[in-house]
């Protein structure tokens, strides 16, 4: 299978079952990384293993890291059914203490694992195991969200303790490596949400999650500051 660039694709099966919501930035993050092949990559925060699988499955050779024994398992099993085991390695460690040599990976790339740590002991870690020409892939949930906001002051007691991202706090993560670009992603598309878990009809679902969409990327397009209240940042992170 070719790897080059144009043909990195995410794999929507290897994702977690926020997926739908995740993809549009995992694309994104994909986009700014080149061939694979032959490069050192560090997951923080290997969870069920699926992005490990797919960076493996494009050629790369990934060191995936998780603070949870059980999560380290099950990702070495799926990397077992893939047939991956070859290219990968899992260690219990923390992103802020990082058992790792300077100049070590070519990328690194999380997905809502920073929210649970302190932003610059993570960032200052990420910085130093970065080869030059490196690029950290920090795929976050952001802070501002009406509706996420609601949801995590009245269902989610444990959310009072986790570092949420602003764009402030984009900047400043960002003023620990050499280049930073950012994106966010979902306004009203997370109104979709509401017809998956209260009226579950597959097509209905699909169709207003494209329609807010559309809609979403019109409103950030001519209201550029709406970004601070989107629900995703990806963060694409440089070492020159």
């Amino acid at each position: 299978m070719s790897t080059d660039k144009t043909t990195i694709r995410p794999d929507r099966d290897l994702l977690l079952w926020r997926h739908d919501f995740y993809f549009p930035a995992v694309e994104y993050v994909f986009e700014q990384m080149e061939d694979l092949r032959g490069k050192r990559i560090l997951e923080v925060g290997a969870g069920t293993g699926g992005t490990t699988v797919m960076l493996a499955k494009h050629g790369a050779t990934v060191t995936a890291v998780d603070l949870l024994p059980f999560r380290l398992v099950e990702a070495e099993e799926r990397a077992r059914q893939h047939s991956v085991t070859d290219s990968v390695e899992f260690a219990l460690m923390d992103v802020t203490q990082l058992a790792f040599e300077d100049n070590t990976f070519d990328f690194i790339i999380s997905k809502s694992v920073l929210i649970f740590t302190d932003h610059e002991r993570a960032a200052q870690e990420c910085y130093r195991v970065l080869k030059p020409g490196g690029k950290a892939i920090l795929i976050e949930t952001m802070r501002n969200h009406p509706v996420a906001w609601l949801y995590r002051k009245f269902f989610l007691k444990y959310s009072a303790n986790v570092n949420y991202f602003s764009i402030a706090d984009v900047i400043k993560l960002g003023e620990h490596f050499d280049l930073l670009q950012h994106r966010e992603f979902h306004l009203l598309a997370v109104g979709a949400l509401f017809w998956k878990h209260l009226f579950p009809i597959l097509p209905i679902y699909r169709m207003t999650l494209k329609s807010l969409r559309a809609i979403d990327s019109g409103l950030l397009r001519l209201y550029p500051r709406l970004n601070r209240f989107c629900w995703i940042t990806a963060m694409i992170c440089g070492k020159t």
